[in-house]
């Protein structure tokens, strides 16, 4: 699908309000102490956040892993992005795949709120690069 440069910013702009929405929804989360539920919704903060980034720059991918191996190939390698924070995407949507499938597995508070700056650090990072790519 090709987008007008209009429709283009518009997707990305909605991308990036989701992102924040399910950011506030995971800070929800956690003040309930659904740990669970709160990987999910940091996960999925990333994941519209990075989305946004691809869509910028024209960039498909139509898997989980296919969005962390072209987030890494196209910005972290590129050195667009800090090495740590594409590690921690790993992390976050290997949390999240435990809480969302895994019944024998509960995340834990510690784990969620070792997750919570780097988060927000990753949603930062990709703002900066949509104000600073055409």
């Amino acid at each position: 699908m090709s987008l007008s440069v209009e429709d283009r910013k518009t997707v990305v702009k909605l991308q990036m309000d989701k992102a924040h929405l399910f950011l506030t929804q995971a800070e929800q989360m956690c003040v309930q102490q659904f740990w669970d539920i709160a990987a999910n919704r940091y996960y999925y903060a990333c994941f519209h956040a990075i989305q946004a980034l691809f869509i910028q720059n024209s960039i498909s991918c139509h898997t989980h892993d296919g969005l962390i191996t072209l987030f890494g190939l196209h910005f972290v390698k590129t050195g667009k992005v800090e090495s740590h924070i594409g590690a921690f995407l790993s992390r976050i949507e290997q949390l999240r795949k435990k809480g969302d499938y895994n019944c024998l597995y509960s995340v834990s508070e510690d784990e969620i709120l070792s997750m919570v700056n780097p988060a927000k650090e990753l949603i930062q990072k990709v703002e900066d690069l949509l104000l600073s790519e055409p």
